[in-house]
This record gives structure tokens, C-alpha cells and sequence, in this order.
């Protein structure tokens, strides 16, 4: 399934008071907004959560029901494609006026990029042209943290293609083994599973602990 709203707000923040101004209502703790386009054909439905999560719906005006070829990939013909487009310059317009870009797509890594700013006077590059962002050292550019945005099943092995963003950090390795049993903490993707390891960025641990493994890292690395 396509899912369309992540394309096209990855890497954005949204500013709640300018939701307001362009007829989002504050619903049940979300912020709700709805549009007919097409002619009046279909209507789109978006659900800001107070997190800045976003969801959609497009509804057939005629049968009252999500139309469902905007979603499936295969699903290529010239009247879905209007119609998928038309939604789309509806997301992008909502983007422009209610967002600001940030470095990475979930909260939590965005939090966490401030801080180490704040700490350490550092922010990250991309040096593969990609999502995924490099924290270096000033002096001698080795890396202390790598932030990725990947699928959970990276992690896990089972199948889930949830997408969200973990972080790299180099641990003593006296402390794998008592770090792995933390929820949340995973032998480390795409690197040396004795001395690094993955965190999630998805609020499962808090801010606080994620620093405190940071500074280890970075005083690991200097």
C-alpha cells in the first residue's frame, strides 16, 4: 500500500497554529481537515495527531467509501493517477504553509539532534545523499552517531515495514550484554554488534538515557 502522506511529509514539523489558520479543527486531540477535489468527486480527510503524526483518507464522494486504487501501487491508470496527483498538490500545499523541514522524520531523533547540539555544538551530515545522518567529532571527524531510517524489520527479522528512525552508538563492551536486555536496544545495524548497538527513536526510551548513551559514545570515540 502506498502510503502517500509519509512521502510526502518526511523531514517535516508542523506548526500547530498555522494548521489553524487554513481550516484544521482541533477534534478528539487531533487536528482534522477536509476538502473536496475532483470536481467534488472525492474528499480528502487528514488527521494531524498532536505528536505530528499525519493520516489520510480519500473518500468517493459517490459511494460514500475510501477510494482504494489511490493506494495500490499497480493501480497506474490515467483517471487514478489525476486523482492520486490531485491529493498530493493538496499535501503539498498543506506542507508549504504548515511545516518546517527537519533533519530527520520521527520526533524523537529531531530531539535528540537538538541536544547534541546543545551539548556538543555539533549537527549532522549526509554523506550518502540519503536520510541517514552522521554526528563526527570536531577535531578528529570520527564518528560518534549515525541516525537511519529504516524499516523495523531490520531489527527484528519479522516482516514489519514500519519505518522509523534508530540511532548507532559505540558502548563498552562490558555493558552488550546488560544493554541488549533494555527494550528498545538492539545489536547494531549495519555495524560491529560487540561494540555498537541501535536504539529506537520512537519514544520507547526516554531522552535522558538516549544522551547518557551518547556521551558514552562520544567519549568512546574521541
Amino acid at each position: 500500500m502506498i502510503q502517500i502522506e509519509d512521502e510526502i511529509f518526511l523531514k517535516k514539523k508542523f506548526d500547530f497554529e498555522k494548521l489553524k489558520t487554513i481550516g484544521f479543527s482541533f477534534v478528539n486531540d487531533k487536528y482534522v481537515y477536509s476538502e473536496d477535489f475532483m470536481n467534488e468527486n472525492f474528499k480528502a480527510i487528514l488527521y494531524v495527531s498532536s505528536l505530528g503524526t499525519i493520516k489520510g483518507e480519500v473518500i468517493d464522494n459517490f459511494s460514500n467509501e475510501e477510494y482504494m486504487p489511490l493506494r495500490i501501487e499497480s493501480y497506474d491508470g490515467e483517471y487514478v493517477y489525476k486523482v492520486r496527483e490531485a491529493y498530493k498538490d493538496i499535501l503539498k500545499r498543506i506542507a508549504d504553509a504548515c511545516c518546517r523541514d527537519v533533519f530527520f522524520a520521527c520526533n524523537q531523533a529531531n530531539r535528540i539532534t537538538n541536544l547534541i547540539y546543545e551539548t556538543y555544538g555539533i549537527k549532522p551530515d549526509f554523506p550518502w545523499k540519503d536520510d541517514n545522518g552522521v554526528f563526527r567529532h570536531l577535531d578528529n571527524n570520527k564518528w560518534f552517531s549515525l541516525i537511519m531510517y529504516v524499516s523495523l524489520d531490520v531489527l527484528l527479522k519479522n516482516g514489519d515495514s514500519h519505518m522509523l528512525n534508530i540511532m548507532n552508538v559505540k558502548i563498552d563492551e562490558a555493558k552488550r550484554d546488560e544493554l541488549h536486555q533494555i527494550k528498545g536496544i538492539y545489536p547494531a545495524y549495519h555495524m560491529n554488534h560487540r561494540m555498537w548497538i541501535s536504539i529506537v527513536l520512537d519514544e520507547t526510551i526516554s531522552d535522558e538515557k538516549v544522551m547518557e548513551l551518547v556521551k558514552c559514545s562520544f567519549n568512546l570515540t574521541k
